[in-house]
């Protein structure tokens, strides 16, 4: 079982929770996802590895409140746990194969809108650790929808 450590209300129907998952947390790069079901028989659904922490074991994910399994994990809280929760799965973001030299020379600009703003984050987020500047604009219909502004 995988155990929620954290769960954060980002806005009316964006969540954020923080799973205690090591193994999927340890081999996790920017730009994959995972495939959670909430219980036995729930649906399972692929959603992007918005951060992660190779050290403390622990992958993020965002998600918005749309149809059946995303309202039933939007009920659940910390120390409920998800009865499954692959990954990481897909491919890293092509960003992390190219020079560092040669990325710090580029002007980049991420744009997002939303939730969407949930895949641009762990980007951003590498980017940054390798030294490398870059721009982020985010928007949404309204300013109570924007997310991780500050991050």
């Amino acid at each position: 079982m995988y155990e929620i450590l954290k769960r954060e209300e980002l806005n009316e129907t964006v969540i954020r929770l923080v799973i205690n998952a090591p193994r999927v947390a340890k081999k996790a790069q920017a730009g994959q996802f995972i495939i959670l079901r909430t219980d036995e028989n729930g649906e399972r659904i692929p959603l992007t590895v918005a951060d992660y922490d190779a050290e403390k074991g622990t992958v993020t994910i965002i998600f918005q409140v749309v149809g059946a399994t995303t309202e039933k994990l939007n009920h659940l809280n910390e120390g409920d746990s998800l009865h499954d929760f692959v990954g990481p799965l897909g491919c890293k973001s092509d960003l992390i194969d190219e020079s560092i030299e040669e990325l710090k020379e580029k002007k980049m600009l991420f744009i997002a809108g939303g939730v969407g703003t949930a895949p641009v984050y762990p980007q951003v987020k590498w980017l940054h650790e390798q030294g490398i500047d870059v721009d982020v604009i985010i928007g949404a219909r309204n300013k109570e929808l924007i997310i991780l502004e500050e991050e």
